[in-house]
């Protein structure tokens, strides 16, 4: 006869879903993680992003957040090893919230990942975005999710500080455009990356990596050029007035997907190509072809504007909801002032997907003081309920860009 506790159990997994003993113990060791999240000395508020939304492109310590395109995250700051001199430099893991979504919808403020990596590259969230973490005296630093651990509880990722701006030069219809990515610099010293044959001498290649996100622009960097001469050349030195120059020997973008990782030999500087700004500390190899420069990276010198509100969400029938835009420049310093005089109840559109709803009678919009805000509402159409609302301010060729889904 089985005791009155092992009955209730039976019957609880017999009609909650089927569920196992073990599953529910899992659910309340969720629950138990998330009430204590920030009694764990290893808590820190994260911001996760891509290179498309990071707001201080050229910085990898001391950012600040009062206004980010970057998406706050609650994650633990884990050590699991130490690094030695004898050894392969070790990762760092890092771990979201249990209620953390890993999945997401069009609306939702990482829906990017979707749409740009996990459709196009199959990339397992959150490889290959990066995440600014403080450190103990607070200062926040940018790391790049390199992997996924699996398990049956509290996943955990597996991290490595971001310690180089690759500097390179693209070769994209017809035109010679200067690119900039952070990486991780990774010193293998426990195994070799393969061979090269010359005739009959044998030698290693070199065992040194930069390990990069995989996007649009670093999936360009290539083994051979155009016309199939010569491998892509790389400055991964300090600044000095002879840097040290390679090119690429070898490309990994399987293992795993998300992460580019670049092997490279060593080869020349030449004066005569490469360039170094003292100014910046920008290096770049083949920087003048026939003593032409090539031009700037539209991703860093472009402006972002940047629209916010109170949440996600406009209720059918309800009430205004206050949204505001900024703008912000390539440092991610707020330069609004700018622009104000050049916003109006004009500059602002919405849409709801192809449709364009701004003069709609459904929409009502309200001028505010403060030319960067203006407020929106929208009358009770039910047939609505559920649907994404995109509202848009457009000034010149800068678009700034809100989702807001439609509840009832």
């Amino acid at each position: 006869m089985p005791s009155l506790d092992l009955a209730r159990r039976v019957n609880q997994i017999k009609w909650n879903g089927a569920r196992t003993v073990g599953q529910q113990l899992k659910e309340q060791s969720d629950y138990a993680m998330e009430e204590t999240w920030y009694n764990d000395p290893q808590s820190r508020v994260c911001y996760i992003y891509d290179y498309k939304h990071d707001d201080t492109p050229l910085m990898n310590k001391g950012m600040t957040y009062d206004n980010t395109t970057k998406h706050r995250i609650d994650a633990k700051f884990i050590i699991t090893k130490y690094s030695s001199i004898s050894s392969d430099q070790v990762e760092y893991h890092l771990m979201f919230r249990p209620s953390q979504a890993y999945d997401f919808i069009e609306g939702d403020e990482l829906y990017y990942y979707e749409t740009d990596y996990a459709n196009k590259y199959r990339n397992e969230f959150a490889i290959g975005l990066y995440c600014d973490i403080p450190d103990d005296k607070g200062i926040y630093r940018r790391w790049l999710i390199v992997a996924k651990e699996i398990a049956n509880q509290f996943v955990k990722f597996s991290i490595l500080p971001c310690d180089y701006k690759l500097c390179w030069i693209e070769n994209r219809d017809n035109k010679r455009i200067k690119r900039q990515m952070w990486g991780c610099l990774r010193d293998q010293k426990s195994y070799t990356s393969g061979v090269w044959e010359a005739d009959v001498t044998l030698g290693l290649d070199n065992v040194n990596q930069i390990w990069l996100p995989i996007n649009d622009l670093t999936e360009r960097i290539h083994y051979l050029s155009e016309d199939n001469e010569e491998n892509q050349r790389l400055i991964i030195s300090t600044l000095k007035p002879n840097p040290s120059v390679w090119f690429v020997s070898k490309i990994q973008d399987l293992n795993p997907r998300g992460i580019l990782k670049l092997t490279y030999k060593q080869t020349v500087f030449d004066d005569h190509t490469d360039y170094v700004d003292w100014d910046t500390g920008d290096m770049y190899a083949d920087y003048y072809v026939n003593d032409i420069k090539p031009i700037d990276d539209e991703t860093i010198t472009t402006t972002i504007a940047n629209i916010t509100a109170l949440n996600n969400h406009l209720k059918l029938g309800g009430s205004y909801k206050l949204l505001t835009v900024t703008f912000l420049d390539a440092d991610g310093n707020d330069i609004t002032s700018n622009y104000i005089e050049q916003i109006s109840q004009e500059n602002w559109k919405c849409f709801i997907g192809d449709e364009e709803y701004t003069e709609s009678e459904l929409i009502t919009w309200l001028s505010q003081s403060e030319n960067n805000k203006i407020k929106i509402k929208i009358g009770k159409d039910l047939s609505l309920l559920s649907k994404i609302l995109k509202v848009k301010c457009i000034v010149d060729d800068i678009v700034g860009e809100i989702e807001l889904e439609l509840k009832n």
